[in-house]
């Protein structure tokens, strides 16, 4: 008998919302797609996390060898491109001088990592993407999974997670000044993104509120969002003197009144990012068109899944 073909296992987490994706590499297929609620204010209890991730593991994984990738919440994390000289021996020794200016604790207690990026515009130095992230939380989130009996292969950040399932589903689009929205039920990140290079991005704080209130204060919490995010459309609008694309994905672009209102606010058309446009499905036709609805809140799952090939 034929060995079965290992899988990965994308787990990504909000404040209100639990997303799991096990993807097969080999086939470039979903094979199953979970999303469970979460007592938000329940966030900062370890042991309610644990039960829930072990819970829908244990229901929805079927290979207990599955590599798990998850990702870190990246507005808590440092992120800069970083010019080092041609001549300059010792690149780590200078990407973490140059990360030093923008920490506000020493260096130890973060964990950093880098990728090139190629040379700059003049071709006197190399360009590298870094990041760095409290250490205590980094250990936190490892620990959690951990003692969910999951084997923690990769470690991400969610806003390259989405950046990465928008550039497999929309090759045709990577070209363009997209400005790419990932609204998650605590936090909204406004993406910039061009040919593939990650540009930085802007957050908006959510009140945790908006997933329970009665509809006027909804409706006001939601505005308060909206009025922030076209905020930061106009300042991508500025740095590039236009935006060709905007692209919606995260929890919240499956809530009808901020995806409405959103849309109302903003001068182009949205696009829902689909984040199964060009991945199959190991599933029955059924249950695949079930599942169509929420590939936008799917999105950052997806592109932890898909992360992982080329991953040693």
């Amino acid at each position: 008998m034929s060995k079965k073909n290992s899988s990965v296992v994308a787990l990504e987490l909000s404040r209100s919302y639990l997303k799991l994706v096990e993807f097969l590499p080999d086939e470039n297929q979903i094979a199953m797609v979970a999303i469970k609620p979460l007592d938000a204010s329940r966030w900062d209890d370890d042991e309610y996390l644990i039960d829930q991730i072990k819970a829908c593991v244990s229901k929805h994984v079927s290979g207990p060898d599955a590599d798990l990738v998850t990702a870190m919440f990246s507005e808590n994390a440092v992120i800069r491109h970083v010019e080092i000289p041609n001549a300059e021996d010792n690149i780590v020794d200078a990407i973490e001088w140059e990360m030093e200016q923008y920490l506000i604790h020493p260096l130890s207690e973060y964990l950093l990592d880098y990728q090139a990026m190629g040379s700059n515009h003049d071709e006197t130095g190399k360009t590298y993407l870094a990041a760095a992230y409290r250490r205590s939380e980094v250990e936190r989130v490892r620990n959690i999974m951990a003692r969910s009996g999951c084997n923690l292969a990769v470690l991400d950040l969610d806003v390259f997670a989405a950046q990465n399932v928008f550039e497999v589903n929309y090759p045709e689009r990577l070209p363009l000044k997209t400005f790419l929205i990932k609204a998650d039920s605590h936090m909204v990140k406004c993406i910039r993104t061009q040919n593939g290079q990650f540009l930085g991005f802007d957050t908006v704080e959510v009140d945790a509120a908006i997933m329970t209130s009665a509809a006027e204060v909804k409706n006001d919490i939601v505005l308060g969002v909206v009025s922030r995010i076209r905020q930061a459309y106009e300042r991508a609008q500025d740095a590039w003197g236009g935006v060709d694309l905007i692209v919606l994905c995260g929890d919240l672009a499956l809530d009808t009144e901020f995806r409405e209102l959103l849309e109302a606010n903003l001068p182009t058309e949205v696009l829902h990012l689909n984040a199964f446009k060009e991945i199959n499905f190991a599933l029955s036709p059924d249950k695949s068109a079930v599942l169509m609805p929420s590939a936008p809140q799917c999105a950052g799952a997806v592109g932890l899944a898909l992360r992982r090939r080329g991953d040693s």
